[in-house]
């Protein structure tokens, strides 16, 4: 049987799952709130307080349903990573720069902006870009 998809808020989804946690929402939300708001306004808080603290518990029924949805419907798609080509980050880099201006020394960062840098990877980018552009000024 052929899946039929729905793009909703820019991301795929299951059609069928899309109702079902709808009808989740619904299910679990509407009655939180009526409850919440009968019994608040059966004691004797302030009617327009009562609202309120009916519209948290049926908010929190929400993210209740959001919870039990994300655990009964995982992500139908596969990520994987793709090696950028050669020369890629490169030639991104150099586009930036012809915009914005030099990129700067990597070394002068501050020290933990500096071991972020290098946890992702980019530290030798960065500082291969920076002696192009140190090499490029000093033969103008």
């Amino acid at each position: 049987m052929k899946r039929t998809y729905l793009e909703v808020w820019g991301d795929t989804v299951d059609g069928r799952h899309l109702l079902s946690a709808i009808i989740i929402g619904v299910a679990l939300a509407t009655p939180a709130y009526l409850l919440a708001a009968w019994l608040f306004g059966a004691s004797d808080i302030e009617p327009g307080l009562a609202k309120s603290y009916a519209l948290l518990v049926g908010l929190g029924a929400c993210v209740l349903t959001g919870v039990i949805s994300a655990r009964l419907f995982p992500p139908k798609r596969v990520l994987t990573e793709q090696t950028d080509e050669p020369g890629s980050r490169e030639a991104a880099m150099d586009s930036i720069e012809a915009e914005y201006g030099p990129l700067g020394d990597p070394d002068e960062l501050p020290e933990a902006v500096l071991r972020e840098v290098k946890e992702l990877g980019i530290y030798e980018d960065l500082a291969r870009q920076h002696a192009k552009h140190v090499a490029k000024e000093a033969t103008r």
